[in-house]
């Protein structure tokens, strides 16, 4: 007799760590900027270089990328830009890791501000917010069948189960090439440049990845005519794939990316005119493919002809409950800072969704949060002169999560698409947005399997001293198969003797059964 085992292909998070760094670093400015005046705004991008695992502990190393605009001494309110990196190099204490461990970062910046020290020196402080996780890959095995011998009787279930085909961590590059319309001034220096990921889809197909959404290409720059701060805004929409294999459009993926690089490059076209912007965006990708599926799961099993003990052990497995995507539209007024020039015209916007509360509630998780929407507009109507300001809108949403429970395991991120600001009056804009929630809730489940079995042979003569038909009167807890395997005869058989046409028993029915004694 041999057990038919299967191999069920998992992945577990194996612990957690989070800190919390400040950066405090003091910038001079380059020798070919001018001296600052004023910083009109400010804003940063986190980027992760290196993580590696040692013996309980987790080291982290990246840069804070800066990006300044500022107003220059004696230049009638023309700005120029500033930009930079911060390293750092951080620990994060976990017992439960070791050397090799395969390790993920997430990096957030909680807070960045900038302070001039003098004409030629800035201060730039922020506040990281790092979390880092540990995942283990690992097979648990279950036995779905009994092969090699014909008097041994089995009991299967049917289970659904949830394995993990693909965890990999892959780059994707989205290079395009965008024209300045004939109807706007050439470039002839850029002073300030932001690229956003917004739509982002992805789709599973066959050995691949589908990757699809929209650059959101944005420009403050020096026109080739005059001394008048230009801008231009556009959407450039891109689309490509990466290899998944051995997944198919059945599967279900689980995509989290980051902005690992972006730059704006200046070209000439085919008339020399410089108007053509070289864009480039590098994407990594930290890529999961799950396969949900239902196997047939041994949970018992005798045999008429000789004592058979199975023996279990228990089999912990995370199911994939849900895996969800939330939309829901954020409006609200914003009113300016007293103090702050008053606004003419916007320029460009740029938010982020921040997660301050969640909760598990009956079908769904209550989220509270806020979106942070950092605006830059020019103060004056036909002026140079520009002013920033941010702005603060809180949230609170349901995401449905059906079946999910207390003690279900799950991963929450927050996306935010197509902001549209409008000037209401001069102190006061009207922010709009698109928010998106993606949940994948996964629940922790503890199964019986069978691992082994145990054999005694049957004592001939307690056999023979059984009687070999019993009136047999069902009980309460009885079923077809419980009480074949306490009689070692077949269901089959109990069936055919009693004239019934499926497995169902009621309580008091009476059955005859005719044991197989051996002789």
């Amino acid at each position: 007799m041999e057990l038919v085992k299967k191999n069920i292909h998992m992945n577990r998070q194996k612990c957690e760590g989070n800190v919390q760094i400040t950066l405090d670093s003091d910038i001079n400015v380059p020798d070919v900027n001018p001296d600052i005046k004023e910083i009109i705004t400010w804003q940063g991008d986190v980027k992760i270089q290196e993580i590696r695992s040692i013996n309980s502990k987790v080291m982290v190393k990246g840069i804070l990328m800066y990006h300044m605009i500022y107003s220059g001494e004696g230049m009638d309110g023309l700005v120029r830009y500033m930009n930079g990196n911060i390293e750092f190099d951080e620990a994060v204490n976990m017992n439960d890791v070791n050397a090799g461990d395969m390790v993920n970062a997430r990096c957030e910046l909680e807070d960045l501000s900038t302070d001039i020290i003098n004409s030629r020196k800035i201060s730039v402080k922020a506040i990281l917010n790092i979390t880092t996780t540990v995942e283990e890959i690992f097979d648990e095995e279950a036995v779905v069948d009994v092969e090699g011998d014909e008097d041994v009787q089995k009991l299967t279930a049917t289970k659904k189960i949830t394995e993990i085909r693909l965890c990999n961590k892959d780059i994707f590059r989205i290079k395009e090439e965008v024209r300045i319309p004939s109807g706007r001034d050439s470039i002839r220096e850029i002073i300030y440049q932001n690229i956003v990921i917004e739509n982002m889809e992805t789709r599973l197909m066959k050995d691949s990845l589908n990757i699809r959404g929209e650059l959101r290409v944005f420009i403050l720059y020096m026109g080739a005519l005059d001394e008048r701060i230009n801008t231009y805004e556009t959407g450039v929409s891109f689309q490509g794939e990466v290899n998944c294999n051995g997944c198919d459009d059945g599967m279900i993926a689980k995509v989290n990316y980051t902005v690992q690089d972006k730059d704006i490059q200046v070209k000439p076209d085919e008339d020399g005119e410089d108007r053509l912007l070289d864009i480039e965006a590098v994407l990594a990708l930290d890529m999961k493919v799950y396969n949900r599926e239902e196997i047939n799961l041994l949970e018992d099993m005798y045999s008429t002809k000789v004592n058979i003990t199975p023996i279990y052990k228990t089999a912990c497995i995370d199911n994939l409950i849900i895996k969800n995507s939330s939309k829901f539209r954020i409006a609200d007024r914003v009113s300016l800072e007293p103090g702050k020039p008053k606004v003419m015209q916007i320029c460009n916007a740029i938010g982020n969704i921040r997660i301050d509360e969640k909760c598990i509630t009956t079908d769904g998780i209550e989220v509270e949060g806020i979106l942070e929407v950092k605006v830059v507009y020019f103060t004056e109507e036909n002026g140079n002169l520009l002013g920033s300001f941010t702005g603060i809108i809180p949230f609170s949403q349901v995401i449905d999560a059906k079946g999910i429970k207390d003690d279900s395991i799950y991963e929450l991120n927050g996306t935010v698409d197509n902001i549209n600001v409008m000037v209401t009056d001069e102190s006061t804009v009207e922010v709009k947005a698109v928010a998106g929630l993606d949940v994948i809730v996964f629940e922790k489940t503890e199964l019986p399997v069978i691992t082994d079995w145990q054999i005694t042979e049957k004592e001939i003569s307690k056999a023979a001293n059984m009687p070999g038909i019993i009136a047999y009167v069902v009980g309460n807890n009885d079923s077809l198969w419980s009480i074949a395997k306490e009689n070692k005869i077949t269901m089959s058989d109990i069936m055919e003797m009693n004239e019934l046409t499926d497995e169902k028993l009621t309580k008091g029915q009476k059955l005859l059964l005719v044991k197989n004694i051996m002789e």
